[in-house]
């Protein structure tokens, strides 16, 4: 883009809010357009404070509507975030956490529930993991994948730059208008491969004689936390990557100023996000999926009411991905669907307040089982992978260098048993839950099954209590335990036996075991399930750690068949080489 025409979409712009800031369309139902940034950190906008001048586009939309300052993405990486953002649940509650799993006709997407209010859909999309194999399309009367959902070439590339995808959405647009319609645009141009370009290549990057290129082959082998990457390394990693959100700026400011030219611009109300944001090194990795630091979970959002003049402001009361589903309702004046983990914004964008909410971040990514739990000030991360616990002041430490875990025990033993109250584990596995009353006691046990247990999760802060012997039994023994724990795992086959043997101080636990919804006590010890199991023992118990000493069984319910999906060898083949595949 010439500097000629970098100016003339400025024009375009600024003549858009002078037009807008007076005028309020008599339509009520606003056209929706939610725009979201693949891989966008907050601090590399100019509009959040970063010095280099990369989004002149969003900075001016920035002025016109509300800036929100502390917005947490569900996930650290593409799937599960964007469909946290489309059906307003956790990732642990819509469980579409990883490849191979696909949304269950359950759940309810945005692009469904707005249909269904009379809403014309439409979705252009540059990413497989924003497609149909994941059930992305639901919902759209028309999706625009650009092939990526069919089986092709791995060489062919066929992400499309924001340049095609800025054209197809301008064609929607114009065949849109008219009748209230929701678009829904997806850039990836910020992840890696970091290749803006001309002359956005260039745009920042200085003299380099290193030999990395800004491919993801040229750098995956420095994602590891235990390879050190030279400053200058680095820093040209950062100029590219600085480069393509300057490229893709430009693209939605061409986007924004084509509303205008179509006359949609004054009764439409744009939303732009990232769906997380990525690591240079600040906590020893590159990219994303895995971390759940601030660089990667915390992410811009902006929202912009065009029909109205409501100045520029920003909000830093904190919010989450999955609060745009029953904000988005809201403006079009129709009910969330029950279910939603997240509330609306509305209240914020018209100036109020609202209640404050903690935010829920999950990945299961390349093995890695982390949550984290945020407040504005505080910060709990969990590696149950690892059985490793941070706890941040956000306030005094916000690059999260000082790990305060077991210097700030009361509240971050809260933190961590709140967490847990709020999230299951693992998608279609066992659940095994104990609860204190505040004074010490001894929980022990053994699980077996007839299959082979797999993927054990500890959910106690002490190291090394548990084992598991000859694959098919699971024993633990927590002893001095003041408020609770647990442990999650799975079985394979999913259908095998699984019996519990559990005591509570040395001793057979009588009485004190409740499993499912329902609460049930079994009717002696050890006691087994097996096959087909009552749908209660599919849901979570009601209980609360600090109220009472007792076992927890329940089981989580795994994908159904209609809810899983199959990628192609050349799909995984071309997201290996983008670092999504192992």
């Amino acid at each position: 883009m010439t500097e000629r025409s970098r100016a003339k979409i400025l024009g375009f712009l600024i003549a858009l809010m002078a037009l807008t800031g007076c005028r309020r369309e008599a339509e009520s139902r606003p056209d929706l357009i939610l725009i979201l940034v693949d891989t966008l950190r907050r601090d590399h906008l100019h509009a959040y404070g970063y010095p280099r001048e990369t989004s002149p586009f969003l900075d001016a939309l920035a002025k016109k509507g509300v800036l929100f300052e502390q917005a947490i993405s569900a996930a650290p990486w593409t799937l599960p975030a964007a469909m946290s953002l489309m059906t307003g649940r956790l990732p642990s509650s819509h469980r579409v956490q990883n490849d191979g799993l696909k949304l269950s006709p359950a759940i309810p997407t945005l692009a469904e529930t707005l249909r269904e209010s009379g809403y014309r859909t439409s979705a252009v999309v540059s990413h497989i993991y924003v497609a149909r194999p994941f059930g992305f399309d639901r919902g759209f009367d028309q999706f625009e994948d650009f092939g990526l959902s069919k089986d092709y070439r791995f060489e062919a590339g066929l992400e499309p730059r924001a340049e095609r995808v800025t054209d197809r959405a301008l064609e929607q647009i114009r065949n849109l208008k008219g009748r209230p319609f929701f678009l829904f645009i997806h850039y990836f141009d910020p992840h890696w491969d970091y290749d803006p370009p001309a002359p956005f290549d260039t745009r920042f990057t200085g003299p380099y004689r290193g030999k990395l290129t800004g491919k993801y082959q040229s750098f995956s082998e420095y994602a590891n936390p235990e390879r050190s990457l030279a400053p200058e390394d680095l820093q040209h990693l950062r100029d590219l990557y600085d480069g393509e959100i300057a490229y893709t700026d430009s693209q939605i400011g061409r986007l924004l100023a084509g509303m205008e030219r179509e006359g949609v611009a004054g009764r439409s109300v744009v939303v732009v996000l990232g769906d997380h944001g990525e690591e240079f090194k600040e906590h020893g990795s590159l990219g994303h999926g895995r971390s759940l630091y601030d660089e990667v979970i915390r992410i811009p959002l902006l929202v912009a009411d065009f029909r109205r003049s409501r100045g520029s402001r920003r909000v830093s009361d904190q919010v989450r991905t999955q609060d745009l589903f029953p904000t988005l309702c809201a403006l079009a004046g129709i009910p969330a669907p029950r279910g939603i983990q997240g509330e609306s914004l509305l209240p914020l964008l018209d100036g109020g307040a609202r209640p404050s909410h903690a935010a829920i971040t999950e990945t299961i990514r390349f093995d890695a089982y982390r949550k984290s739990y945020r407040l504005p000030d505080r910060k709990l991360i969990v590696s149950l992978d690892n059985n490793r616990r941070e706890f941040y002041d956000l306030r005094a430490d916000p690059g999260e260098r000082t790990n305060l875990w077991g210097k700030r025990g009361e509240e971050s033993l809260e933190f961590e048993q709140t967490l847990f109250e709020q999230v299951d584990v693992l998608g279609g596995g066992w659940n095994l839950r104990w609860s204190s009353d505040g004074t010490p006691h001894r929980f022990s046990g053994t699980i077996e099954t007839d299959g082979l247990i797999t993927e054990v999760v500890p959910l106690f802060p002490e190291v090394g209590r548990h084992r598991v012997r000859q694959g098919r039994h699971l024993d633990f023994d927590l002893q001095g335990v003041a408020r609770g724990g647990g442990l999650s795992f799975g079985v394979d086959p999913p259908g095998a036996r699984v019996g519990f043997s559990l005591a509570l101080d040395g001793k057979v636990a009588a009485g004190l075991v409740f499993v499912g919804a329902r609460r049930t006590r079994p009717s002696s010890q050890p006691f087994s399930f097996a096959g087909g199991l009552p749908s209660d023992i599919l849901l979570r118990p009601s209980y609360r750690s600090g109220e009472e000493v007792a076992f927890f069984v329940w089981k989580n319910p795994g994908p159904s068949r209609e809810e899983s999906t199959e990628l192609t060898d050349a799909m995984k083949q071309r997201l290996r080489s983008l670092g999504y595949v192992r």
